[in-house]
């Protein structure tokens, strides 16, 4: 699918091709993260509406800013969509009041039966607890992925009578209906754990729909397979070619998020260690120079030492073995 995007404040004119069932985008904060994901939506939308001007059928997009509801005693009041102009109309419209359009969602498709035990279930399945209700006061991690589930419903289930649905035609529905998901700073609120199946859970409840995700979480990068990743750098999207699949986490770090995987003495020092460990010490100068950096690594990186045990260890042992010699 190509996307023409326009420029739009940080965001530079260019044409963005998506392949992958999963986009992730990340770079620093104010790069223009949710600045893209705003663009992509106005984009999209714009499409559906010429192409429901032309009487042809459209693919819906949904964006979902990061936030939780704001629980009320006050019922809101149901809402009547009658057609694809409305629904861009009230999407748009609900971003000014989005606690209220949260609410709203709460409201209609939580006292749907077939809807509230699906919900519940995808609490256990991905947070491993069980919840019995949803109108109670759970996690901002909780919240945040009630959210997230009930939007993507909506937007799959707004034109349809929801109260005559079955367990199986909404299990079908869910499998079948293809729609753009765009969501900011996915990894919101959720542990690591969490953060680690959190793709393979959306992917494997919503498996036609095309998912479009802004994060600052390094893990999320290397947890699903069949994913496009793209950093934002001065307002456009550089796409990374590399497997990063379950790609070592200090590598992720220090290649996509520029954070130094080892501070500079530790890195300098265990380069020096490593020659060592190959060629051994030549003279007792050089002995001496081994045992003191062991010694001082010891003091100042325990962590790391643990880590690098089997260099500095080698390191020692041929530095004593030539001592012998």
């Amino acid at each position: 699918m190509q996307v023409q995007i326009p420029q739009t404040g940080v965001i530079k004119k260019q044409q963005l091709d998506i392949d992958k069932e999963v986009s992730i985008i990340y770079g620093y904060n104010n790069s223009g993260k949710t600045t893209i994901l705003k663009v992509l939506d106005s984009v999209f939308h714009n499409r559906l509406m010429e192409n429901f001007i032309l009487g042809k059928a459209g693919e819906i997009a949904i964006y979902i800013p990061t936030n939780r509801v704001i629980v009320s005693e006050n019922n809101t009041e149901e809402l009547h969509l009658k057609d694809c102009e409305e629904l861009i109309h009230y999407q748009k419209d609900s971003y000014k009041d989005y606690s209220l359009h949260l609410k709203r969602l709460r409201d209609q498709l939580m006292s749907n039966k077939v809807i509230h035990t699906f919900i519940l279930r995808t609490i256990h399945r991905i947070f491993g607890i069980n919840v019995k209700e949803t109108d109670g006061r759970y996690s901002d991690g909780i919240e945040n992925i009630i959210n997230i589930y009930l939007n993507i419903i909506w937007a799959m289930t707004w034109d349809i009578d929801i109260l005559s649905l079955t367990e199986k035609e909404f299990a079908k529905l869910l499998s079948n209906k293809s729609i753009i998901v765009m969501i900011d700073e996915v990894e919101m609120f959720l542990h690591v754990n969490i953060q680690s199946r959190l793709i393979s859970s959306l992917k494997e409840n919503f498996s036609a729909c095309s998912f479009i995700l802004t994060t600052h979480s390094p893990l999320l990068l290397t947890r699903y397979r069949d994913c496009g990743i793209y950093e934002i750098v001065k307002g456009k999207l550089e796409e990374i070619h590399s497997d990063v699949y379950y790609e070592d986490l200090n590598s992720i770090y220090e290649q996509f998020f520029e954070v130094d995987e080892l501070p500079e003495q530790f890195r300098e020092a265990i380069n020096y260690l490593g020659d060592v460990a190959l060629t051994g010490a030549d003279n007792d100068s050089d002995r001496k120079k081994v045992s003191d950096t062991i010694k001082k690594l010891r003091a100042e990186y325990p962590n790391l030492c643990t880590k690098y045990n089997v260099i500095i260890t080698k390191a020692q042992n041929n530095g004593e073995s030539n001592d012998k010699n």
